[in-house]
């Protein structure tokens, strides 16, 4: 692993190897990410590599997402982003990538510009290191299968208005995995393609606002 300069706003550069877990029977090794707190914050081992895989294929998205919003002086969206990411980390057991993750911000809601374009580059670079590892956990995109049902759809995207809510995050996962299994038509299609990734990415308040908007198209 590449080393990371220490300091008084980032953790040092020390990287704690998950073992296996006995009690779960789940073999995981990822640099930096602790597998018994993972399984513990997450819910469970199935939703603890559900949400591996999640990660892995939002890292490009997120980090671009950052650049942009710091080279832009979006402080406030930039802020959000980060938070999103601190609790993300943190459901995964990536506990010192959360802390680093909440140390920007920090620096984000003091609006210490100078800081945060000093230490972002660093922090992301680390996020991104586990995308490799994270690789084999990536879910295939399976064909829906089920006919376009308006009064079930409409039942889904209540129940997911109630899991955001209650950040539950096993309910989110089963509204989601079940509402991807409908075919849509050609306008609500991106629009609910976009919804699952945003459930996702745990970017909530964003998810909310468009399950109103799909509802509406219904």
């Amino acid at each position: 692993m590449k080393k990371r300069k220490s300091s008084e706003y980032l953790s040092g550069p020390s990287v704690e190897m998950a073992s296996e877990n006995p009690e779960d029977a789940l073999e995981v090794d990822i640099p930096g990410v602790d597998t018994a707190k993972g399984i513990e914050n997450s819910g469970g081992p199935t939703l603890f590599t559900e949400l591996l895989g999640e990660v892995h294929d939002s890292i490009d998205e997120k980090c671009e997402s950052i650049r942009s919003k710091l080279e832009a002086d979006d402080i406030v969206g930039y802020t959000t982003e980060v938070h999103a990411l601190k609790t993300t980390c943190r459901m995964i057991g990536a506990m010192e990538l959360a802390e680093n993750f909440y140390t920007l911000e920090k620096l984000g809601t003091d609006k210490n510009v100078t800081k945060l374009t000093e230490f972002t580059p660093s922090v992301l670079a680390a996020f991104t290191y586990l995308k490799p590892y994270l690789e084999a956990y990536a879910p295939e995109e399976a064909e829906p299968d089920r006919d376009y049902d308006k009064d079930e759809i409409h039942k889904l995207l209540d129940e997911l208005t109630g899991a955001i809510a209650d950040f539950d995050l096993m309910a989110a996962e089963e509204c989601m995995s079940a509402l991807a299994e409908f075919r849509f038509d050609e306008t609500l299609e991106p629009q609910v393609k976009k919804l699952l990734k945003l459930v996702s990415n745990l970017d909530y308040e964003e998810a909310g606002e468009l399950i109103e908007k799909v509802k509406e198209q219904l």
